[in-house]
């Protein structure tokens, strides 16, 4: 029986699979630095997305924050309006009493009588 025939076969088996081995081992590198460089890609886009929103998103607040601000006063000015107007009822009242309730009563009036035809229009 001849080994040295099988030893040769044996020899380039084994050089095969060494081989093929290897370059599974490359490829596996290849593939965990195409990895590597796409998640530090990733965690650049990411860096940069969030400074960019950083500006965006303080100028939006400041901006609510004015929006606030301006409802505020506007709330306050229409407040102080009505005091001043109740106010300026209150003293023309006190001061021509009985224009004061001729005026409520024909305001009155004029009120049921809006009411009144509204309700009879609806029937």
């Amino acid at each position: 029986m001849d080994l040295t025939g099988t030893n040769s076969i044996s020899k380039h088996g084994q050089d095969l699979a060494d081989n093929a081995a290897n370059k599974v081992q490359g490829g596996i590198q290849d593939a965990k630095g195409t990895v590597s460089r796409a998640a530090d890609l990733l965690s650049s886009k990411a860096d940069q997305l969030r400074s960019e929103a950083k500006p965006l998103i303080k100028k939006a607040t400041q901006q609510t924050k004015a929006f606030a601000q301006s409802v505020g006063d506007a709330t306050q000015r229409i407040r102080d309006t009505a005091t001043h107007a109740s106010e300026s009822v209150t003293e023309y009242a006190k001061a021509n009493p009985v224009k004061a309730i001729l005026i409520a009563a024909a305001s009155g009036a004029v009120i049921a009588t809006l009411v009144h035809t509204i309700s009879r229009s609806r029937d």
